[in-house]
């Protein structure tokens, strides 16, 4: 899934190439001399913001009739506020959006009441990779690793957007249930915000992907990676393995799902069979082209198998059909 071969990903596209053949030359015209609106739910500058711009930036050569792309925002409340717009959207493909992760597709889920989407009747374009969310330690907090975080007499400040996002609910799942000595201190508006106060010294860590930094955090002696989601950086801890108490672990596994699903783009619901096609096969020729992956190699983004329309649907279904009690009572305890 993660920093897989450029053969790897170009077979991914070949999978779909095929299906849009079957949809003629009227499908193909569609977007002529057309105008896309492509948004990010977060604010400019951070991970969310980056990769739609990236996107943007090559999209619309890889779709038939070469529409213009303009790169919009719509932040609010992690990405919600951009899903409830896409929701309503005319389901014409000329609205797509790149809401976020955690709070955009966990909110319906877990009974946020601005929530008002459905994650089952949105159309899926895909997403270049899923996300290895990690936990940064500011390098002058004397934390360098998992065994000096839990030895840590003094309390280690994270910062946090807002709630139900991942860099709040995570860390204070760590302190609440494993005994870790951290604090998050809620607010900032976006990760650019957080980076800024980390490099300040106003806090000594974040939960973010590596991709929300404008300079790599190792390399330029910022910061050390303490735990990870997935196992993307060399001997680091995962964090569900790192946690024993069996409601953290449900929480941890909870907040994975929108991890993997990743940063994707989303169309509204009822889009036509033709249209949805060409979107997401000019989607995933983009995110698999030579150039996207020069770019985002240049920016330090990670790089992986790009996740599928189709197959982030069906994701969603099996894994968010059925959430126990326990675990939402846990998560919005967390939210609040």
């Amino acid at each position: 899934m993660f920093r897989s071969s450029f053969r790897a990903i170009l077979g991914a596209a070949a999978l779909v190439l095929p299906l849009v053949a079957s949809h003629g030359v009227a499908a193909q015209d569609y977007f002529k001399g057309k105008q896309i609106s492509l948004y990010a739910g977060r604010p400019p500058g951070g991970g969310v913001d980056s990769e739609m711009r990236l996107v943007a930036q090559f999209l619309g050569a890889k779709i038939p009739g070469n529409p213009t792309i303009i790169a919009r925002n719509m932040p609010g409340a992690g990405g919600i506020t951009l899903g409830n717009f896409i929701y309503t959207a005319a389901p014409d493909g000329l609205s797509l959006g790149i809401p976020g992760r955690t709070a955009f597709v966990l909110g319906p889920v877990t009974g946020d009441p601005n929530a008002r989407y459905d994650l089952r009747k949105l159309t899926w374009i895909g997403s270049s990779n899923s996300s290895n969310f990690i936990l940064w330690i500011r390098k002058g907090s004397g934390v360098t690793n998992l065994a000096e975080l839990k030895a840590s007499k003094k309390e280690i400040i994270i910062g946090g957007s807002g709630a139900g996002n991942a860099d709040t609910v995570v860390p204070a799942i760590f302190a609440k249930f494993e005994g870790m000595p951290l604090k998050v201190v809620r607010g900032y508006p976006g990760v650019p915000e957080e980076v800024l106060a980390m490099e300040r010294g106003e806090i000594d860590g974040i939960v973010t992907a590596r991709e929300s930094f404008a300079n790599d955090p190792v390399k330029s002696g910022l910061a050390s990676i303490v735990l990870q989601t997935f196992p993307v950086e060399k001997d680091v801890p995962l964090m569900e393995e790192v946690a024993q108490n069996p409601r953290a672990k449900a929480l941890l596994n909870l907040f994975s799902v929108p991890l993997r699903v990743g940063l994707a783009v989303i169309a509204p619901p009822g889009m036509p069979a033709g249209p949805t096609e060409i979107l997401r096969k000019a989607y995933l020729e983009t995110v698999s082209s030579p150039e996207y992956i020069a770019e985002a190699t240049k920016r330090g983004f990670e790089l992986g198998t790009p996740n599928l329309g189709n197959d982030l649907a069906s994701f969603i279904e099996k894994n968010l059909a059925s959430v126990s009690p326990q675990v939402l009572e846990d998560f919005r305890e967390f939210s609040k």
